[in-house]
């Protein structure tokens, strides 16, 4: 039988082998059926095979080493265009293994083929006023400017690329993503966007934005952190964004636990500072389940429980955590006195955090962050204006019907969650649900921000753009220093 090697030396890219070799010893049934195979192939797929080309780069891939003298075999069952294609096949799988394209390295200017391609027809008279409120803001320059007017009549598209690049500066993409630990892999999405519709820029929610607090348990040794941490995001949900706490989100009355709330109400006097273990004694020996009101019904076993005892836990769990964010989520700052006095907890607190962030204390990292969270808060005390306050509704332009809360943008700030991890679970299922339901009936939460001037970007949409950046950047922080193990 011809060898490998008598094979590589007369294998020619000019000169390959139309027909089977003589020499090849091959049982006659196997024949027939590898001959079958290739005569199938040749007959559907032959137009595939190059064999001067394809047989020169496996010539040339054997001589550099990328194919061995095992990778022909092959060539000794199929000595025809259909074996010539076997070889090639485990060649170019060879070299993707080794090569790695990048869409840089293969297309050097992808970024600007990708610019030009999306580009569209817009209104330059449109365009022009979108770029000069914002510019008149001061967010654009005429180094800017100038080049994409020097294009003419063609540059609308740029101008309103350029004027939206200028507002995503405010709030740029690191800040409007969401990120969250499971198993020790960090996982991130964007839930926010930002899009410019008519002379309105819309910042929508397409989800929560959750940050998820690694707070510690509750100890004597963590209590002054854990008030200063409360206290800390009311004064940032009040001072530069609001956004929800457990207690705003799930406690008693809160936005979305109306139906628990009505049964914690009813049986509060009787299971305060009780554990989980003892609030479920208190169910099983309740001879009136109707003092629970929403949450009676809860206590008949659903499909999918092993046994009535899974209903009695799930109801138990429900109301202890309702307990644990009235007694201990619920710090917030004195809002019912004057200025002066809110303002001086405000001092006391970032002097507190100031103090605790400089000592060799295992939480001064966290006490860091809440210090500059406070300064922030205290530089805008003077003149505080709520954002709600700040955007122009529908009333304003002479609709007798602003809409109420549904178009109210306060459903956008909605969808900003600071969890004390998944210590509320249950609490937080529920009140999930509630929210899509509210985002069923309405749609999205979403802030639309004025563009129809400069006076009013500078007024309304540049705060709210750098408020709400400045207060997802510090909820990040905060959330990154109780990761750290220190601060655990």
């Amino acid at each position: 039988m011809e060898s490998l090697a008598e094979i590589k030396q007369t294998w020619s890219p000019l000169q390959f082998p139309s027909a089977p070799l003589s020499a090849l010893t091959i049982p006659k049934v196997t024949a027939a059926v590898q001959g079958g195979i290739s005569d199938i192939f040749m007959r559907e797929r032959g137009y595939l095979v190059d064999h001067q080309g394809h047989s020169a780069l496996c010539l040339e891939a054997l001589q550099g080493g990328l194919l061995h003298d095992s990778d022909l075999s092959p060539l000794e069952h199929y000595p025809n265009g259909y074996g010539l294609h076997l070889v090639t096949k485990k060649l170019v799988k060879g070299i993707e293994s080794r090569i790695e394209f990048t869409r840089d390295g293969a297309l050097p200017d992808a970024s600007r083929i990708d610019y030009e391609l999306s580009r569209e027809l817009v209104d330059v008279t449109y365009a022009s006023g979108i770029a000069l409120a914002v510019a008149e803001a001061g967010l654009l320059h005429d180094s800017v400017l100038a080049p994409i007017i020097s294009l003419g009549s063609d540059c609308g598209y740029d101008l309103l690329n350029a004027a939206k690049s200028a507002l995503d500066n405010l709030w740029p993409e690191a800040q409007r993503q969401s990120r969250n630990v499971s198993e020790g892999k960090v996982y991130t999405f964007s839930p926010f966007s930002v899009t410019i519709s008519g002379t309105e820029l819309h910042l929508d929610a397409l989800d929560r934005n959750c940050f998820y607090l690694s707070w510690p348990e509750l100890t004597q040794d963590f209590l002054e952190m854990h008030i200063l941490l409360s206290k800390t995001l009311d004064a940032m949900s009040t001072y530069i964004m609001p956004f929800h706490t457990p207690a705003s989100a799930f406690g008693c009355w809160g936005q979305y636990s109306f139906a628990v709330s009505e049964s914690y109400e009813g049986v509060k006097d009787e299971i305060t500072g009780k554990s989980q273990k003892e609030i479920l004694e208190y169910l099983t020996q309740l001879e009136d389940p109707s003092v629970l009101g929403w949450l009676a019904e809860d206590l008949e076993p659903d499909i999918d429980d092993d046994s009535e005892t899974d209903a009695y836990e799930r109801v138990a769990a429900s109301l202890w955590q309702m307990d644990d964010v009235e007694r201990n989520f619920k710090y917030r700052l004195a809002h019912g006195v004057d200025d002066d006095c809110r303002k001086a907890e405000l001092s006391d607190l970032l002097c507190q955090a100031q103090e605790i962030s400089v000592s060799d204390n295992k939480h001064s990292a966290l006490a860091g962050v809440l210090a500059d969270a406070l300064d922030a808060c205290l530089r805008r005390f003077d003149g505080h204006t709520a954002i709600d306050s700040l955007i122009p509704s529908d009333a304003d332009e002479g609709d007798e019907d602003s809409g109420g809360y549904e178009k109210s943008p306060s459903r956008f700030f909605d969808c900003v969650w600071v969890l004390a991890d998944e210590r509320h679970e249950r609490l937080h299922v529920d009140a999930v649900h509630s929210l899509n339901v509210e985002v069923e009936e309405h749609g999205p939460g979403s802030a639309v921000l004025p563009l129809s001037s400069g006076e009013l970007v500078a007024q309304v949409t540049i705060p709210i753009m750098e408020r709400t950046n400045e207060c997802l950047a510090l909820l990040r922080r905060i959330q990154l220093s109780l990761e750290e193990p220190t601060n655990a």
